[in-house]
């Protein structure tokens, strides 16, 4: 184990994994030492049920045992699905450590390096048990995940390994040949060779036979599609599109597809766009923009862009530039777009050129949509003189009625527009129209304007150059598309070079401008501006015809900016972000409207005139343009102005954080002292409530001493009348006689003091069940006092502040109930002394009725 754990570099062992070692070692010398068919199996179960916990073990140990079984055992299904089973979990880890995809990739090595294994494994693949198929199926796609291009030499280089693979696709069980299409792709990953050979055994129309009796939102579709580069793809797009064949736009719902509808025919799209892609073979290209014209896949693909079927902006998007790429340099294609028109019923039918720039020039529509909309009537202008004469022809005079939409009066409405996107896709459209077809530029200044209905026309290069000069230092991304579109123009057309620099205000605006470095914009757009100013003006000294006003320019451009700094504006250009980001694709950025900036064609044609514009200034001459080196040191500028920019915002990061633990130290102090507040809110609570309590000691004090006061005079009135009966008793001579009357006076005043003894003591009784309740709801309060006080004083302890002592309150409680109890105590005695009276004036009565005296009936009661 140790030389397995140094090989695969592990870790130091552990006594699981020395037990767990073990364990494996007894279940393979099991498989391999057994004669029982059955004991073997058991054994291959166990190694199975561990080999998620113990993959390096069950990998290495038994690799020679399952190499058996696979070939020896064929026609044991149950072993042979157990063994691939094995291997293919020892293969898979559910964790994505970096650790675990080692381990994964040395054992798949280990599994390739062994002698008949692949073949061991596609011999198991052409059985036709599930299990069997199923598992050996998981098994080669784990191998391709970790070893991919080792597998894919190993298939190749066995007889028929190929075809074996691809038979399986026709599996009728659903569970397997799913399986087996994800294998295929993995199988089949940047690796031309084997796409060949599976193109050879017709796997493309297997697949599309698959994707036609799939649902619409079935994933398999997906998984099937990532493989596909031709086929027949129109019936089956029309399909994913509109649900059956013969259903057309008309019948669609509109209401939004699934995810997965949509997923499977975005991945459709992109298949066709790879075949027309412009980074493919010029004659591949051309080819299969023929084919999908002659397949009626480009129609399909125009109805989507003009109907209403509920796609979202993604299909949309994604359908754009498939048309702009499949119309891109090709004629055919791109009347056939031009000629397809939109007829809602309602209105004039318009052409699809009209729809795509009505959706260019929509503010509220995304800029993703509108990003793939321009690129798409960029591909219609490319290549297509013809069409570039058709839009310049809408501009002309009497060329169309007032209130129509025109392509042309589309484009200057985005020109004037005052949203810098916008007004940056009218300028690099009108520019594509004027390139490469020089007498466009002279129709062109034919063009006439009426800005203000009170003033004369405007001819639209004086219309450009005053939206030039009025945007000032400000929006630099419009300026930028005006400064291109002049620069366009101004190529190969002498009219409109002396028309542009008539106009003081345009020359005074570029030699102003070239050196101003306070506008709008960062750095690099500054510079990109002022390269675009001085291309400007070369271009304008380039074609000036009269060698005086060839001269007169020239000694303008070198008293008010000076050469120098023509030639270096002129050259930072190149070196700019925006330059170099323009260079790189034909499709514009479609993830942030600022990166709009400079157009791929444009740039093309700057670097062609760069050079011979540079060499008028030149007093030698020479000029060697922008070199390799001049581009890769202008990478390298931006990389070390991205450094910064990542340094800047490091450091801007950190203040932040610094702020961040401010303001929460600055929180946290403002809930302590909220904390507190509240502290000492419910301490004043709870003195309040003690204050209460004293009051009512004071009141049962009162109570204690009024009841022994009663208790002093009850006691006082019992001697009196003892004292007073036996004086006169003694002191008489009819002493039986007076003394009856004296008692009789004795039990009638007594019975007077009883009555008032009952009414005090109903009184006190009373108040001391008044007192008892309020000293229960007395004692709830100071309960719950006492529990607040708690939760207060541990809030104060956290805060280490010193906590208020609640003694006093719980022995006042306790003294109130020492206090209640002994009044009982004092009540309950009064009562027995009142007793005591009644049963002596009970004895008084009788003695009178012994005396033969009169005892009435109250007395009697």
């Amino acid at each position: 184990m140790s030389l397995f754990r140094n090989f695969f570099g592990g870790g130091p062992p552990e006594d699981d994994e020395d037990n767990g070692a073990e364990y494996v070692e007894t279940l393979v010398e099991r498989v391999e030492t057994c004669s029982a068919p059955e004991d073997r199996r058991d054994a291959l179960k166990g190694l199975r049920g561990v080999a998620k916990k113990y993959r390096l073990a069950v990998g290495m140990m038994g690799m020679e045992a399952y190499l058996n079984v696979l070939e020896n055992e064929r026609m044991d299904s149950e072993a042979m699905t157990l063994v691939l089973d094995t291997l293919a979990t020892v293969l898979s880890s559910d964790d994505d450590s970096s650790e675990s995809d080692e381990l994964g990739e040395r054992l798949a090595e280990v599994m390739i390096k062994k002698k008949g294994f692949i073949a061991s494994v596609l011999a198991a693949v052409d059985q036709f048990d599930f299990g069997v198929r199923r598992t050996s199926v998981q098994l080669l796609s784990n191998l391709l995940r970790h070893k991919g291009t080792e597998v894919q030499k190993a298939v190749i280089n066995q007889p028929a390994g190929l075809s074996k693979l691809v038979d399986i696709i026709h599996d009728s069980r659903e569970v397997i040949r799913n399986e087996a299409i994800l294998m295929v792709c993995e199988l089949s990953r940047a690796n031309s060779q084997i796409q060949q050979l599976l193109a050879y055994d017709n796997i493309f129309n297997d697949l599309l036979n698959i994707i036609e009796t799939e649902p619409l939102d079935s994933i398999v579709i997906e998984d099937c599609l990532e493989n596909q580069l031709i086929g027949r793809l129109g019936g089956i797009l029309h399909t994913f599109l509109y649900g059956h064949e013969d259903c057309d736009e008309s019948d669609v719902c509109s209401t939004e597809w699934p995810k997965q509808r949509t997923a499977n025919v975005i991945f459709l799209l992109q298949i066709v766009r790879t075949l027309v892609s412009p980074d493919n073979n010029s004659q591949n290209t051309h080819a299969a923009q023929k084919v999908l014209n002659q397949t009626k896949i480009l129609e399909e693909l125009i109805r989507v862009l003009l109907s209403e079927m509920g796609a979202s902006v993604e299909i949309l998007t994604e359908s754009v530039i498939v048309v702009a790429e499949a119309i891109r340099g090709n004629y055919t294609n791109q009347e056939l777009f031009a000629s397809t028109v939109l007829d809602n019923g309602e209105e004039a039918p318009r052409s699809s050129l009209v729809v795509l720039l009505i959706s260019m020039t929509a503010e509220k529509q995304t800029y993703k949509l509108r990003c793939a909309v321009f690129y798409c009537f960029l591909s219609y202008l490319f290549d297509n003189e013809f069409g570039k004469t058709k839009i310049i022809e809408t501009l002309l005079p009497n060329s169309s009625s007032p209130n129509e939409l025109t392509t042309g009066g589309l484009i200057l409405q985005a020109i004037s527009s005052a949203e810098s996107v916008q007004a940056w896709f009218g300028c690099v459209t009108l520019m594509h129209c004027l390139f490469d077809v020089d007498h466009l530029c002279e129709q062109l200044l034919r063009v006439k304007l009426n800005i203000v209905t009170e003033q004369p026309e405007l001819s639209l290069l004086d219309h450009v150059s005053k939206l030039l000069i009025s945007t000032g230092n400000r929006r630099p991304q419009t300026r930028a598309g005006l400064l291109m579109l002049l620069g366009a123009w101004l190529q190969n057309c002498p009219s409109a070079v002396a028309a542009f620099t008539t106009n003081d205000d345009n020359m005074s605006y570029l030699t102003a401008n070239i050196v101003d470095e306070c506008g709008e914009g960062t750095e690099s757009e500054q510079q990109a501006l002022r390269g675009l100013m001085a291309f400007v003006l070369l271009s304008c000294l380039k074609n000036k015809q009269e060698k005086n006003a060839r001269a007169e320019l020239e000694t303008l451009i070198s008293r008010r900016i000076g050469k120098e700094a023509v030639l270096s504006a002129l050259e930072g250009l190149t070196r700019t972000e925006q330059f170099v980001r323009a260079a790189q694709k034909q499709q514009p950025s479609e993830h942030n409207k600022n990166n709009l900036f400079l157009d791929f064609n444009f740039v093309k044609m700057f670097k062609s005139l760069e050079g011979t514009l540079a060499k008028q200034l030149k007093t030698n001459g020479e000029f060697n343009g922008t070199s390799n080196d001049s581009i890769i040191q202008s990478f390298k500028e931006l990389i070390k102005r991205q450094d910064g920019d990542i340094a800047q915002l490091k450091q801007e990061n950190k203040k932040m954080s610094i702020e961040i633990e401010k303001l929460t130290t600055e929180a946290q102090n403002k809930a302590t002292e909220r904390e507190l507040e509240e502290a000492r809110a419910k301490l004043e609570e709870s003195l309040t409530f003690k204050n209460q309590n004293e009051d009512l000691n004071s009141q049962l004090v009162e109570a204690q001493r009024l009841t022994q006061q009663w208790y002093a005079e009850a006691e006082r009135y019992k001697q009196w009348a003892q004292q007073w009966q036996n004086y006169q008793l003694s002191q008489l001579p009819n002493g039986a006689e007076i003394g009856m009357t004296q008692l009789q006076q004795q039990v009638t005043e007594l019975e007077q003091q009883l009555g008032y003894g009952y009414q005090a003591f109903e009184q006190q009784s009373q108040t001391i069940l008044h007192y008892t309740a309020e000293n229960g709801q007395l004692r709830e309060r100071l309960q719950k006092s006492e529990a607040s006080l708690t939760e207060v004083v541990s809030k104060l302890e956290s805060v280490r502040s010193e906590a208020v002592p609640n003694g006093p309150v719980v022995n006042g409680e306790q003294k109130s109930s020492d206090e209640l109890a002994k009044l009982k105590q004092e009540q309950e005695e009064l009562l027995m002394l009142l007793a005591d009276q009644h049963n002596k004036m009970t004895v008084y009565r009788r003695r009178l009725k012994s005396l033969g005296q009169p005892v009435t009936d109250d007395e009697d009661e």
